[in-house]
């Protein structure tokens, strides 16, 4: 699938977060979040005390990780739901739970479960995690710890339930519906199936050595975001946007899962690409656009000669008016002036 360049526009900076879905992009940034729509509309600004750096929505609720604290905004407007929690250093890592409520990692260990409307559920004791990469069920949650290793967890017990093998990753993706994306000590990419006592598959995948730093799924396949600002597709393996080169390196990069990309760069440049029937249908569209401005231009253009002519008329011109009927293709009126101006020189 080829992705195009569908529109770019400017937020303020530093930006720190970014989430993506169906009609829609979030960013956090310079202590706000700024909700868009994927064809580049603005749809509302909500002011925070600190920078967001972790945004998840769900639902109709945003989850955002921000300084020390955690809260719970309305994607509607951005506005609160409540005053949030905080624990010491903050955390690190948030998911939205399956059935409704958020599950945060606090950088100095332990998994909060809160609910919907961030009220605070339980806390689980555990040693501090990479990240949370995703849900096998409501109560059990695969986490990416410090040495490397996947492990599966109860959220309400903090209790590991099964370890995924003993390879050290050093990088993994979301878990998403058709499995995650992992990154081994050589540099090589795997595609795995995680089950609840282990790997239900994990395979080799045919690419060069990469260094993703973030991963989204699109309708054919996966798109990763490299350390060095690059997007490539894993289905083609060709690049999307060459950042290096173009001297904008993408720093976060999100999508709708199907046929939108967006990625914004650390300086607020956002960008964002269509990708198949999407890119086709906008391709129409755009052409649709310009064949209506250029009949409403060939219009205006018809009217102006028109009024030309009248006015020649006016002024018993008839040489003149003749001309004009002539190219608006009025062959009756441009026998008429000249049968009135040949009556005038008689």
């Amino acid at each position: 699938m080829a992705w195009t360049p569908a529109w770019s526009s400017k937020i303020t900076a530093p930006v720190a977060s970014l989430a993506a879905g169906p009609g829609w992009c979030l960013f956090g940034h310079e202590r706000r979040m700024t909700l868009m729509a994927d064809d580049g509309e603005h749809r509302w600004t909500h002011d925070l005390l600190f920078t967001p750096h972790r945004v998840v929505v769900a639902g109709s609720y945003v989850g955002v990780l921000a300084a020390h604290g955690f809260t719970v905004h309305r994607f509607d407007d951005g506005t609160p739901v409540n005053e949030g929690r905080a624990v010491s250093r903050g955390f690190s890592s948030l998911i939205a739970r399956p059935g409704g409520g958020w599950l945060a990692s606090g950088r100095e260990g332990d998994l909060h479960l809160f609910t919907k409307e961030g009220r605070g559920r339980s806390r689980a004791t555990r040693a501090p995690v990479r990240g949370l990469v995703g849900w096998l069920d409501r109560d059990q949650a695969i986490v990416h710890d410090h040495d490397g290793m996947l492990r599966l967890v109860h959220v309400g017990s903090g209790e590991d339930l099964a370890v995924y093998g003993e390879e050290h990753w050093t990088w993994v993706s979301s878990l998403d519906r058709d499995g995650m994306l992992l990154r081994g000590a050589d540099g090589m990419l795997h595609r795995g199936v995680p089950g609840a006592s282990g790997w239900d598959r994990i395979e080799r995948m045919d690419s060069d050595v990469l260094e993703p730093i973030a991963a989204v799924r699109s309708a054919e396949g996966w798109v990763l975001l490299e350390l060095d600002g690059r997007i490539m597709s894993t289905a083609e393996g060709q690049f999307v946007h060459e950042g290096a080169a173009l001297g904008d390196p993408v720093l976060l990069l999100g999508g709708d899962g199907s046929e939108t990309l967006t990625g914004v760069t650390r300086e607020g440049l956002i960008r964002c690409w269509y990708g198949g029937e999407r890119e086709r249908i906008e391709r129409e569209a755009r052409r649709a656009l310009v064949a209506d401005g250029q009949r409403a231009a060939d219009w205006a253009q018809r009217r102006r000669r028109f009024e030309a002519a009248v006015e020649a008329e006016e002024r018993a011109d008839w040489a003149t008016a003749a001309l004009h009927y002539e190219a608006l293709g009025r062959e009756e009126d441009v026998q008429r002036v000249r049968r009135r101006g040949g009556e005038a020189d008689d």
